[in-house]
C-alpha cells in the first residue's frame, strides 16, 4: 500500500481488510507484487485448517506445491501487468488434517487505494471442481440477466451462443454464429486475449479479462470475459462467459466504501459462477445442430447444463440459489423453445446431437 503517505497506507489497509472479513466466500488479499497475505477471513483459514494470524504476512507461494510455484508466480506477474484480470486453478495446497487435498483457486486483480491487488478465494475441490456449487450464498445473488454465454470451435469460429446476445450486443445468435471471434475484439484487446487464452492452455481452469466488442452499433461495447479451454488444439476450442452492464466497475467515484465493497464481492460471485458455468457448454450441440438453443437464455443454459449432468431439480435450485418452482418455470420455457415434451426428450435430444 502506499508507503509514501502512511495515513493513507492505514486507511487502505483497514479497508482491505473489511472487504475481506465481510465476504462469507473463503477469502484472502495478496500483495501482486511479492505474493505477501496481506488479508485473510476466517472461512479460508478454516478451509487450509489454519488460523488468520498464522497466513497473514506469509506468502501464498508458499502454499503451492514446489513444481507449481513458478506457475503461480507467473500468474502473479500477469494480473499485475494487466495481462490477465483474474484466473481460476485447481492447486494442492497444505492442509494439516488433509494433505492431499486439491482446492479450486479464483484470483482477481481489483484496484484497491490505488494499488492493485489481488483476491483469492478458493473452496475444497469435488468431482466437479470446477463448478463452485458450494459457494455459501451472498445478501444479493446476482442474475445473469446480462451473462452471455458461448463456445468457440477449434477455428475459432462461434458455434454456440445464448439468446442474450441480441439484448447485450444487438446481434441475434443466427448472425453471430460462424463469425471468427478475434473478428469481435477490439484490435488492441487482441493481445491480452491470445495471452488470456495461452494462461489458460497452460493449466488454468478459467482466465477472466475485460474486452470491447463490436456490437451492431458503431460503438465497442466493454464486458468482462471469463474463458476457458475445453479441448486441446492450435488453437484450442474455448468457452466463454461474457459480464455486461458493471460487472468492470466497483461503483461511482464517489459512493460510499461500504458501496464499493459490496460491488467487488458481488462481481466476484459473478466471476465465480460464471467460471462454473462454462466447462459444462460442451455438453451441448452446436447452435447450427439445433438452431433453437439460441432462443435460450444464460439461465436456461445453466438449468439444461446441470439437468444434463444428471442433477435433480432441487439440486438445481440449491446451486443456483433458486426456488424449485422457478427452475420447474425454466424447464418449461425449455421444453417450448425446443418443442420437447418433457425431461425424457429433451435429454434423448441433446444426447442424439453430441453423439
Amino acid at each position: 500500500m502506499n508507503e509514501n503517505n502512511p495515513g493513507d497506507s492505514a486507511g487502505s489497509a483497514e479497508a482491505l481488510d473489511a472487504l475481506v472479513e465481510s465476504s462469507g466466500v473463503p477469502l484472502a488479499a495478496v500483495d501482486l507484487s511479492s505474493g505477501q497475505i496481506l488479508a485473510v477471513n476466517e472461512p479460508l483459514a478454516a478451509v487450509l485448517g489454519s488460523t488468520s494470524g498464522r497466513l497473514t504476512d506469509s506468502s501464498c507461494l508458499d502454499w503451492l506445491a514446489p513444481d507449481e510455484r513458478h506457475a503461480g508466480q507467473l500468474g502473479l506477474e500477469a494480473l499485475a501487468g494487466g495481462a490477465l484480470t483474474g484466473y481460476q486453478a485447481v492447486r494442492r495446497l497444505p492442509h494439516a488434517g488433509e494433505p492431499d487435498q486439491v482446492f479450486s483457486v479464483w484470483v482477481t486483480a481489483i484496484d484497491f487505494g490505488g494499488e492493485r491487488v489481488g483476491l483469492v478465494s478458493l473452496i475444497p475441490a469435488a468431482d466437479h471442481d470446477n463448478q463452485f456449487g458450494t459457494l455459501p450464498p451472498l445478501p444479493r445473488v446476482p442474475e445473469p440477466g446480462n451473462v452471455i454465454l458461448g463456445t468457440v470451435d477449434r477455428f475459432w469460429r462461434i458455434d454456440r451462443i445464448s439468446q442474450d446476445v441480441t439484448r447485450v450486443m444487438g446481434h441475434t445468435p443466427e448472425q453471430s454464429v460462424g463469425r471468427p471471434v478475434l473478428a469481435v475484439i477490439h484490435p488492441a484487446d487482441a493481445p491480452a486475449f491470445l495471452a488470456a487464452v495461452e494462461h489458460a492452455r497452460r493449466g488454468e481452469r478459467a482466465v477472466r479479462l475485460d474486452l470491447r466488442l463490436s456490437p451492431a452499433t458503431q460503438d465497442w461495447i466493454k464486458v468482462t470475459a471469463v474463458i476457458a479451454t475445453i479441448s486441446p488444439g492450435d488453437p484450442p476450442a474455448l468457452a466463454f462467459a461474457l459480464i455486461h452492464a458493471g460487472a468492470d466497475a466497483v461503483g461511482p467515484s464517489g459512493s460510499s466504501r461500504e458501496m464499493q465493497l459490496e460491488a467487488h464481492m458481488l462481481r466476484i460471485a459473478d466471476e465465480l459462477r460464471a467460471a462454473g458455468l462454462i466447462p459444462r457448454l460442451k455438453q451441448l450441440p452446436a447452435n447450427t445442430s439445433i438452431p433453437q438453443l439460441g432462443q435460450l437464455t444464460s439461465r436456461e443454459w445453466t438449468v439444461l447444463t446441470r439437468l444434463l449432468d444428471g442433477q435433480r431439480v432441487s439440486a438445481i435450485a440449491a446451486d443456483l440459489f433458486l426456488s424449485q418452482s422457478t427452475v420447474r418455470n425454466h424447464l418449461s420455457s425449455i421444453y417450448a423453445k425446443l418443442g420437447v415434451d418433457g425431461q425424457v426428450d429433451l435429454i434423448r435430444l441433446m444426447r442424439q446431437d453430441t453423439n
